[in-house]
């Protein structure tokens, strides 16, 4: 009975409700690719109001070839050409840490907005 729970539950699985579940794994990865370019925007030292078209290109550079190494690879040319010292290790590292940022966002369950009704 309790891998029945288990199977159809996964707050049974890991002690903690969740709303992610492996279909959302591109979702992860693609949040993953947007917090990595937003974090090396700020380290090319590009001004606030491009950060986000910068994370877009990173988010869009993961689509040249399966895995990772594209977009460690854009990172990496970007911080290069601007004078940045950093390691494709380090990259690869903050990389990781930023999935499993990404993978707690989503699965934080966002609260219920409730409304109350107007009097008239």
């Amino acid at each position: 009975m309790d891998q029945q729970m288990a199977a159809v539950n996964p707050q049974a699985r890991c002690g903690r409700p969740l709303s992610l579940d492996e279909d959302s794994r591109g979702g992860r990865v693609a949040r993953r690719n947007v917090l990595f370019g937003l974090w090396a925007a700020r380290r090319l030292g590009l001004p606030a109001h491009r950060h986000e078209a910068y994370a877009w290109s990173v988010y869009f550079a993961d689509f040249e070839a399966p895995g990772d190494e594209d977009v460690i690879r854009k990172v990496a040319r970007d911080l290069a050409e601007a004078g940045v010292a950093v390691t494709k290790r380090q990259l690869r590292h903050h990389l990781r840490e930023l999935e499993l940022k990404a993978y707690f966002q989503l699965s934080v369950p966002h609260p219920q907005v409730r409304v109350k009704p107007r009097r008239n």
